[in-house]
């Protein structure tokens, strides 16, 4: 993929290095509180618990099974040739200093099995708990079956870290941590559950990622990836910041929704595919897309404040889509044609912006109703 230098015009929105704002038209993105900002104003005192096992820093070497109210207070590790089974209901709490806070780090195997019903808990000691209370629970090179099914993560540094680790999560929730969950070099399977209260929900460097039902809520960047592929099947965020960014990844995103958020799906130096995913209300812009190919089909891009499409280039195309009742409905800030051809544009027809006439958009022929609401790419 070629890879090139945007420079920011007046006016636009910067997000790092990269200019993904609307220009002239750039909102505040929705409110997020500060994760556990409300929770560190009050006095911290312990929660009131009687543990069944208590750790300081210790190796398990053999296999072992936690169940009941775990302490750790220290750093906890599973030795490669060992797993850890934690049985449902078990709440594990920790308590570390500010200099070393309490952490799991996992490198044999680790099976945390939890029910709807009895849910396994990983929190802090404290009655009140507050984001970074604890270090969090750390998957470091186990290429063996870890599995975490039914498990809440909440109040730590970072909930869950996957660092050259293989791993698969059903309803597994991070919340009020700094960083929600963080996988580098890993590969992931994730069903249900997602991330809410943090500072980053979830975030790939060099993974793979199959995503299926997610919920992300009121994170100040729901998901963020890196060189990553991520296939994303029904997942749902709103109240974030920054709802889906991808920087040099292979993306397909199909179904569910991302709305009201301050800026919605935000792709950059990538390729793939967005289909059948409801964009609306996002207070900055939907959808944008930056020296990338992607495939956009059968959304419904609506709502959205400053715009519903925001392009840079002519690398990317969008048909069969309904886009209206955007700030503009397709806003072109570079200097190439971008070919929207086959879109529902509303009764009124479409607002483009076309950078002044150097980045036309190419939008006819335009359908007469909308299209057929869902999935071009359903399986």
């Amino acid at each position: 993929m070629n890879r090139y230098r945007i420079h920011c015009l007046p006016g636009l929105l910067l997000v790092g290095a990269l200019c993904f704002g609307a220009p002239a038209l750039a909102a505040t993105p929705t409110a997020v509180a500060a994760p556990g900002a409300a929770e560190t104003m009050r006095p911290r005192t312990e929660a009131e618990f009687t543990p069944t096992f208590r750790y300081g820093d210790r190796v398990l070497t053999e296999d072992t099974v936690w169940r009941g109210v775990v302490l750790v207070e220290g750093a906890v590790t599973v030795a490669p040739q060992a797993t850890l089974t934690v049985e449902p209901g078990t709440v594990i709490r920790f308590r570390g200093d500010d200099a070393s806070g309490a952490v799991l780090v996992v490198q044999g195997r680790m099976a945390a099995a939890g029910t709807k019903e009895s849910p396994i808990v990983f929190t802090s000691s404290f009655a009140v708990p507050a984001a970074g209370d604890w270090q969090g629970v750390m998957l470091l090179g186990s290429e063996k079956r870890n599995v975490l099914e039914n498990c809440r993560i909440e109040a730590a540094q970072t909930g869950l870290e996957a660092i050259f680790s293989n791993l698969t999560l059903k309803n597994v929730r991070a919340e009020r941590s700094k960083a929600g969950m963080r996988f580098q070099d890993a590969l992931v399977v994730m069903e249900g559950g997602g991330t809410s209260d943090c500072d980053t929900g979830l975030n790939f460097s060099e993974s793979e990622a199959t995503l299926r039902n997610l919920n992300l809520i009121g994170n100040r960047k729901g998901l963020v990836a890196q060189r990553s592929s991520i296939y994303l099947q029904e997942g749902s965020f709103s109240m974030n910041g920054s709802a889906f960014s991808c920087d040099s990844c292979r993306v397909r995103l199909q179904g569910g929704g991302v709305s009201d958020n301050g800026r919605g799906i935000t792709l950059y130096e990538s390729e793939g595919s967005v289909t059948g995913v409801e964009v609306a209300r996002n207070s900055d812009y939907g959808i944008s897309l930056a020296t990338s190919r992607i495939r956009i089909t059968g959304n419904q891009i609506t709502g959205n404040g400053n715009s519903g499409l925001l392009v840079f280039d002519a690398s990317s195309v969008a048909w069969d889509n309904a886009i209206h009742d955007n700030g503009y409905d397709l806003y072109n800030a570079g200097k190439e044609e971008f070919r929207a051809p086959g879109n529902w544009w509303g009764a009124a027809g479409p607002k483009i912006y076309d950078n002044g006439g150097a980045g036309k958009v190419l939008s006819t022929p335009r359908l007469t109703a909308p299209p057929e609401a869902g999935s071009k790419d359903k399986p």
